[in-house]
């Protein structure tokens, strides 16, 4: 099994001397690790917890916090026969550091991070013109209508109604929930 946190994972990337980053399609992070540690290849696959709400309904899955990237063992995933050829064609590049001991420096430390901390990554799942309800700041209990999205700030920028004026406000992505 793949570690995913604690002192596991840092002993796990303490203990390779050489790694190399693999490029795959998103969403064969995970059964390519699994793969390749059958094929007794280290990896290290950093996830993060990604929470969703729809329906009214919350739902959390561990993600790659790298999509498309994970981290193996060079020595051991290069000419290893024990990989599968089904294995390697889900692998669309072999990156190799240009510094292995800056990359194992900076796996180190997220490891690290892992082990003493859990990633968070909260999704809301709206539209625009979706009705949501703020949980919390100074909106806390206003209906408002998602005008537009933005992802990238972790904001949504709402229309809320009140005394017959129409104001528009930034309110952060943790205080809204979607109403059906």
């Amino acid at each position: 099994m793949i570690p995913t946190e604690g002192p596991k994972l840092v002993e796990l990337v303490r203990a390779v001397e050489r790694w190399a980053a693999l490029r795959t399609a998103a969403r064969w992070e995970k059964s390519l690790a699994q793969a390749l540690e059958q094929a007794g290849v280290p990896v290290f696959l950093p996830l993060l917890t990604r929470w969703t709400s729809s329906q009214g309904r919350r739902r959390e899955s561990l993600v790659p916090l790298f999509s498309g990237y994970l981290f193996v063992s060079e020595p051991d995933f290069l000419g290893n026969p024990r990989v599968l050829a089904v294995t390697r064609r889900k692998v669309a590049q072999v990156l190799r550091p240009p510094d292995p001991r800056r990359l194992h420096a900076e796996l180190l430390d997220l490891a690290r991070l892992l082990s003493e901390r859990q990633l968070v990554q909260e999704r809301l799942v709206a539209q625009v013109g979706d009705v949501v309800r703020i949980l919390g700041g100074p909106l806390q209990g206003f209906l408002g209508r998602v005008v537009r999205l933005k992802p990238n700030r972790w904001a949504l920028v709402l229309e809320i109604s009140f005394l017959g004026l129409r104001l528009e406000a930034e309110v952060d992505e943790r205080w809204v929930e979607k109403v059906d």
